[in-house]
């Protein structure tokens, strides 16, 4: 009975060192895009990508920078599909933020065509 209730608290550390982690992996992972380290930001971002939202949209971002400065077709193609999966990931994970923000920009959009 002891240790069910220490796992849990253990638990919850852990997940807020993960998180912790991720802003630390993607701080790490954007000082080597701006510091010309291209290649070794693409490949921190791909191996976390599937870790969690934030590492997900670091690699959709690199692919993105990547397709737009080389204006290749299959990189262009890699990069849509790379945002997809970053975009379904959040919407599995937070359903109700991600619609909010969509609302919101839909409405100043169409507010902005109605004026």
């Amino acid at each position: 009975m002891a240790d069910p209730a220490e796992s849990a608290p253990g638990s919850v550390e852990e997940e807020k060192t993960d998180r912790i982690n991720d802003a630390e992996l993607a701080l790490r992972g954007i000082n080597m895009l701006l510091n010309n380290g291209f290649k070794e930001s693409d490949e921190l971002f791909r191996t976390y990508r599937n870790h969690s939202p934030l590492m997900s949209f670091g690699a959709s971002f690199v692919s993105f920078l990547n397709a737009m400065m080389t204006f290749e077709e299959e990189k262009m193609q890699v990069a849509h599909e790379d945002l997809k999966a970053t975009e379904r990931m959040c919407e599995s994970e937070n359903t109700g933020v991600i619609e909010t923000i969509k609302n919101k920009i839909k409405r100043s959009v169409s507010n902005l065509f109605n004026t």
